[in-house]
């Protein structure tokens, strides 16, 4: 039992350094919309731009976000209410899905999509499959 902890503590260490080698800062654009022509050009820019598949992907896992440039002396925007996640499939955000995270999800999730370089721990795979969920990688 003792040399299969090692093993596990072993990849574990090598999954969290490689990790930890792909992680960057996320990219923060800054947004100025004061009417409702200024967020029809960031649409329609943002429409654009996700015709690349690498631009969608980096926005998608969040190396790429966005904040709204305030003029000077104005009060910031309320915040809106976070959006409810779907039911399933369940998105996966977090670059290192655990045992703990596929517990607890929900009884209904059949399937989980992880990012295209999110990893899972050889205990958060095993308690999937028994679960019976599907993972998939977005592209």
């Amino acid at each position: 039992m003792g040399t299969l902890r090692d093993e596990i503590r072993a990849i574990l260490r090598e999954e969290l350094a490689a990790l930890r080698a792909e992680i960057q800062r996320p990219a923060v654009e800054t947004v100025r919309i004061t009417d409702s022509a200024d967020l029809m050009r960031f649409a329609a820019t943002l429409v654009e731009r996700a015709a690349d598949p690498a631009f969608r992907d980096a926005v998608q896992r969040g190396a790429i976000g966005f904040r709204l440039d305030q003029p000077a002396g104005a009060a910031p925007a309320p915040a809106l209410p976070a959006a409810a996640p779907p039911a399933a499939p369940a998105q996966g955000t977090k670059s290192l899905l655990t045992e703990k995270d596929i517990q607890a999800l929900g009884e209904g999730v059949e399937v989980i999509r992880l990012p295209r370089h999110g990893r899972l721990t050889p205990l958060a795979a095993d308690e999937a499959r028994r679960r019976g969920i599907k993972i998939e990688r977005s592209q």
